[in-house]
């Protein structure tokens, strides 16, 4: 009696099809989760109300010299100097930059409090299809930012409260 075994080609089938379902659904989706990643990461930057309004606050200050104060963090460029509910980063934006970038670096940490005197820039990315279609993904976004070469910056401590008692 030699009867053969339909399990182990149910079993394959059986396999075949949920990896098949699988790899399919893995297909349709992880293009999507990174699309969706990318536009987030990319327009949470500069869609937002809050960066809105601090662009309508900064717009008429850029290539304008001026001073702000906030506080340092690290960024994908250089420092985020956070200020005025959003922020701007100082990078160098030249190659004679880069040494000052690192002096910054090595001078000042993040989370420190710091007064920043220097020339406002703006950046913003292409605009037409085809520019946005060659620069990608490679594209960085909407921001404002100092030039590190040009940026002169100080710790900075809040001035000590006045007290009401000592004052008669």
């Amino acid at each position: 009696m030699n009867q053969s075994c339909p399990l182990p080609k149910v079993v394959a089938r059986t396999l075949s099809a949920l990896a098949l379902k699988i790899c399919t659904t893995i297909g349709r989706t992880t293009p999507a989760l990174v699309l969706s990643a990318y536009v987030l990461a990319a327009t949470a930057q500069s869609d937002g109300p809050a960066f809105a309004k601090f662009k309508s606050e900064m717009m008429p200050k850029v290539d304008q010299k001026i001073t702000v104060v906030g506080t340092l963090h690290d960024g994908k460029q250089g420092f985020w100097l956070a200020f005025n509910n959003w922020g701007a980063y100082i990078y160098a934006a030249t190659e004679s930059g880069a040494a000052k970038q690192n002096d910054l670096y090595s001078h000042f940490r993040r989370g420190q409090t710091v007064k920043v005197t220097g020339t406002l820039r703006h950046f913003e990315p292409a605009k037409t299809k085809d520019e946005q279609r060659e620069q990608a993904v490679q594209l960085a976004p909407e921001h404002f930012f100092f030039d590190a070469s040009e940026v002169k910056i100080s710790r900075w401590y809040p001035p000590a409260p006045k007290n009401p008692k000592n004052e008669h």
